[in-house]
C-alpha cells in the first residue's frame, strides 16, 4: 500500500546489512519516505547531523544495541546538539530489544515517539504517519 504522503528524510541507523536493506526496502515500497539515508554506525549517522547546513531528518529509526556506539549513547548526543543541529527530529526505536528498562529509558528522551521491536511491518508504518506526519 502506497501511503499519501511521505516524510522528506528519513535516517536508518543499525548495525546490521540485512537489517537495513529490509527496513529500507520495505519502507520505499511503502512510499513512507522520500529519501532514505542509511547508517552502520552511530557515530557517523551523528557527524552527518552536526554538520552546519545539513538537512534535518524528519523520522530516525534508531537500534540501539550496535557496537562502537549504541543508540542510548547516540540520544544523548543528539540531545547535546545546538537547536538549530539537532532540529525537530522524531526518533522512533527499532530495536530487537523487549526490555522494559530499554523502553522506560528511550522514553525518557523528548525526541524518542515510539519504541518497536524488529521488523516493521505495514501496519507500523501506516501507524508511524499518523506520529510524524508529512
Amino acid at each position: 500500500m502506497i501511503m499519501a504522503e511521505s516524510v522528506e528524510l528519513v535516517l536508518l541507523i543499525d548495525d546490521s546489512d540485512i537489517d537495513l536493506f529490509v527496513q529500507k526496502r520495505f519502507m520505499e515500497i511503502s512510499g513512507f519516505a522520500k529519501s532514505i539515508l542509511v547508517f552502520q554506525s552511530a557515530r557517523k549517522a551523528l557527524e552527518l547531523l552536526s554538520t552546519p547546513g545539513q538537512r534535518r531528518p524528519d523520522v530516525i529509526f534508531l537500534d540501539l544495541n550496535m557496537p562502537e556506539m549504541d543508540g542510548f549513547s547516540f540520544l544523548e548526543h543528539l540531545t547535546s546538539l545546538p537547536d538549530g543541529l539537532a532540529g525537530p527530529t522524531k526518533v522512533v526505536i527499532l530495536t530487537s530489544s523487549s526490555s522494559g528498562a530499554d523502553k522506560a529509558r528511550a522514553a525518557s528522551f523528548g525526541s524518542v515517539i515510539t519504541f518497536l521491536s524488529k521488523p516493521l511491518t505495514e501496519k507500523r508504518l501506516i501507524e508511524l504517519r499518523a506520529l510524524v506526519g508529512g
